[in-house]
């Protein structure tokens, strides 16, 4: 009886339309029969025909473990938002401090190993191995993202189609950016700014780093939707094991074998690996929260262009770290080699601001992460109040981290300048830029967080606008030009206003997310009054 009713629905009734469906806000709110049926507890809701998104309840047994794992997602909409926050976040926040740390260690073992040029070498390199986590973005916070708003629908079939086309999509890419990667190498490093001296250093490292993309795309890609099965703490347990992998394997190969940058390439490669394996298993295991099923690995292009529209943001933001750090790099070149730094000194310089400028604001992306599925599913779900304290929970969290991070550049930046090895001749000029640099940071989580909020809840046009802005529109003028207009109003050469260009972006950025989200605080109250009134009509 259940499931000719079922059948009967699926046949008659369009979706968002007919008895069965009531219009909330603007979006169809599924209260037929078959919502019903499939909220029950030995039921599933799964697609019976190739219908997209349109889902029927057809009865599925279920076991306690898989009960278990639906109960993980489902608190995303009734657990205390604090609480979710915290508890998404901090593995999230743990997680990528330990990647940053990984950074700052990786470029001592490069400093004193390899020296400055080895230094120079990771710099240069930065562009194309910043590509690399663009494209892997592009999926997989896209394809987290859809996966999130999907589970609040309680669509999770159509979630684990996502995840499917995703993982097809990650290791795809990863193949083609392998091929072109090596085929197009020594172009690449030279226009990311590699002189004759820095060239066979970048190039050693970064043939392995680029054989080893499939790997650092599965990686990357596919721990997002760990967390958006309900699992932060085996999210951050990939993390943990690939950068713990990664500084054991680094000091191996890089100080006890003397592998130089092959042994930097081979010990990041091997740890991308292991996060593979380890991240890969929880989606294979039997009773998986979230499985990576057979029927789900078929490409449906619908899924992948929309999972792809929701990454362009986070993606963007990532190429436009690639294109702005070729423009440094090669400005860093032009103004280093007229300042008494020289090029390559002003390279090494580069370096260490930007792991130490990293390793403040990575807080602020691992709230950003842990927030990213609660939003979702809520905004799946349409509890926009409970979207909003998230959002504001989260902006609170991340400035009250950041900040005591700044305040250790502020008072304390020799520390950070001698950590690297550098030349004594260098150290001066790094703890002045240190502070330039990043004098503007505790603001940066609001960009963040807040533009993050955008890609979050499917908003993929406003997202992606915002990073262009921040990345592109804004910064990279403001490296264009900073050079030339603050040397007439400061006591700075040109090197030095290069290294303050980033924090005026900053400012500038922050600005722009704010006037965003005050047009969106707007539109939420709308959006809450309207279901206000018609929730009576609905019921």
């Amino acid at each position: 009886m259940q499931r000719g009713s079922t059948m009967e629905e699926k046949k008659g009734t369009p979706r968002g339309g007919g008895e069965g469906a009531s219009r909330v806000g603007g979006e169809a709110e599924d209260t037929s029969l078959s919502a019903q049926i499939a909220a029950q507890e030995p039921f599933e809701r799964r697609p019976v025909l190739d219908t997209g998104d349109l889902e029927v309840a057809v009865p599925v047994a279920r076991t306690d473990q898989q009960r278990a794992g639906d109960a993980k997602i489902d608190r995303m909409g009734t657990a205390s938002t604090l609480k979710l926050l915290l508890e998404f976040s901090i593995p999230a926040v743990f997680g990528v401090l330990v990647q940053t740390l990984y950074n700052v260690i990786d470029a001592v073992y490069v400093g004193a190993a390899v020296g400055e040029n080895g230094l120079a070498a990771t710099t240069v390199a930065n562009p194309a191995m910043t590509f690399m986590v663009a494209v892997a973005m592009l999926v997989g916070v896209g394809g987290n993202a859809l996966a999130a708003i999907k589970l609040g629908e309680r669509k999770k079939r159509v979630a684990e189609r996502v995840l499917g086309n995703s993982f097809v999509l990650l290791v795809g890419a990863g193949v083609v950016a392998w091929i072109v990667g090596l085929a197009a190498l020594d172009p690449i490093l030279r226009a990311s700014g590699a002189d004759n001296a820095v060239l066979p250093h970048a190039r050693a490292f970064m043939t392995v780093i680029i054989a080893g993309c499939p790997l650092q795309f599965v990686a990357f890609g596919m721990n997002n939707f760990i967390r958006t099965a309900g699992h932060p703490n085996r999210a951050l347990g990939s993390m943990l094991v690939g950068t713990g992998a990664n500084i054991v394997l680094g000091y191996l190969f890089i100080i006890v074998l003397d592998g130089g940058m092959t042994g930097a390439g081979l010990a990041t490669v091997c740890s991308w690996a292991l996060s593979a394996a380890f991240v890969m298993q929880f989606f294979l295991k039997k009773g998986s929260p979230m499985p990576l099923r057979r029927e789900a690995l078929g490409i449906k292009w619908r899924v992948a262009l929309r999972i792809c529209a929701l990454g362009v943001a986070p993606s963007v933001m990532e190429l436009g770290f690639a294109v702005s750090n070729m423009i440094m790099n090669n400005l860093l070149l032009s103004y280093g080699a007229s300042d008494p730094l020289g090029s390559d000194g002003a390279l090494a310089v580069m370096r260490v601001l930007s792991a130490v400028g990293m390793f403040t604001i990575m807080p602020s992306m691992g709230i950003a992460m842990g927030a990213q599925p609660i939003i979702g599913y809520n905004y799946g779900a349409r509890k926009f109040g409970r979207m909003k304290r998230t959002l504001g929970q989260g902006i609170l969290l991340g400035i009250a981290i950041t900040t005591p991070l700044w305040l250790t550049v502020l008072f304390l930046p020799d520390m950070y300048a001698h950590l690297f090895s550098l030349p004594e001749a260098y150290l001066d000029a790094t703890a002045w830029a240190l502070i330039a640099y990043l004098v503007f940071i505790p603001i940066l989580p609001v960009a963040l967080i807040g533009s993050n909020y955008f890609d979050a809840t499917g908003q993929a046009l406003k997202a992606t606008l915002l990073t262009l802005t921040r990345q592109i529109l804004f910064f990279i003028p403001l490296l264009l030009a900073s050079p030339h207009v603050l040397p007439l109003v400061l006591p700075w050469t040109p090197l030095q206003s290069l290294f303050f260009a980033p924090s005026i972006s900053d400012i500038t950025s922050t600005l722009l997310v704010v006037a965003f989200l005050a047009a969106e605080w707007r539109r939420l109250r709308k959006l809450e009054a309207r279901e206000a009134l018609e929730a009576p009509v609905a019921s």
